[in-house]
């Protein structure tokens, strides 16, 4: 059963060391494919140099996360491989999580991503953002049944977690294919569970399979208003809220857009230039969105955005 772990690398030397080894501890053959989205603190000259068996993709400019892993992903498929693990480069596995999460994907083929439980770096904690998805929708069952000490399931479906460490099948990739290139950070791993659920595939945590995140990147960090930053999570937060597959929200795009039109008139009415300028970006930024072609190619089966 071949087995392909892609990682997207930027500046990641402060991690690489440790997430490759920890990938090279795994029980099972595994091939390894780094797409390094442009690095220069010595990424790719480390991995040459103390991995050459590692598959390094080395682009000329940071395609963004989605991007660079349609490219590995496109890789593995070539190669024939039956499952591709998603690890980002600031997370490292426990020796055997590979092996738990394929041995319970072989026995519950429903399930298009299986995820390990995600600590955090040293391990002590859950990992923040693997708490705020958990909470949100299956946390309830999987709480009780540690705090209880109940029998964990084999599964613990939710509609959504992060893109971390995830175990992907064929058959997935076959059916929704790759990220939504649209995404450059942030946002894209949303999409992507959203078409899975379209796809009448399921989404689960495996409580016996762990991974440290060693995060210091969270989205969930305030950002300063009207910030480039600002506006690229107001962007992901549309695309994902408006251009889910599973409704037809995108219908209701244009009311909104007027409704920041409408907000910017007011501000500027009031000699508010900041908050004339904060809605009036929106608004264009939101002209500039097609999201009902967006939304409906991503209904199509196959291998989008995939090579």
């Amino acid at each position: 059963m071949k087995t392909s772990v892609i990682i997207v690398t930027y500046n990641g030397m402060k991690w690489i060391k440790n997430c490759l080894e920890s990938i090279l501890k795994s029980t099972i053959p595994i091939s390894i494919i780094v797409v390094d989205n442009c690095s220069n603190d010595g990424t790719v000259e480390f991995i040459k140099v103390n991995f050459p068996r590692v598959n390094l993709i080395e682009q000329r400019e940071n395609l963004g996360f989605g991007k660079a892993n349609n490219i590995g992903i496109s890789l593995a498929l070539k190669a024939s491989s039956e499952y591709v693990f998603l690890l980002n480069q600031d997370a490292f596995i426990e020796e055997n999580t590979i092996e738990k999460l394929i041995e319970v994907s072989q026995q519950n083929l429903k399930y298009g991503i299986l995820s390990p439980i995600h600590a955090d770096g040293d391990g002590t904690k859950l990992d923040e953002s693997f708490c705020y998805y958990i909470g949100k929708s299956c946390g309830q069952s999987f709480i009780s049944d540690l705090i209880l000490n109940k029998t964990k399931k084999d599964i613990y479906s939710l509609p959504m977690i992060n893109a971390a460490a995830w175990l992907i099948p064929k058959i997935t990739l076959e059916n929704v294919g790759g990220f939504d290139t649209s995404f450059f950070l942030y946002g894209e791993d949303d999409n992507y569970c959203q078409r899975v659920l379209y796809n009448n595939f399921q989404i689960g945590i495996v409580p016996t399979a762990f991974i440290r995140h060693d995060s210091d990147n969270n989205n969930t960090k305030e950002i300063i208003k009207g910030s480039e930053k600002y506006y690229a999570k107001f962007l992901n937060h549309i695309k994902v809220s408006y251009g889910n597959v599973n409704t037809d929200n995108y219908k209701n795009v244009s009311k909104l857009k007027y409704s920041f039109l409408k907000k910017s008139i007011i501000s500027l009415i009031k000699f508010d230039l900041a908050d004339f300028k904060i809605n009036w970006t929106k608004a264009k930024l939101l002209a500039g969105e097609n999201l009902k072609e967006k939304v409906l190619f991503n209904r199509q089966k196959g291998k989008n955005y995939l090579e």
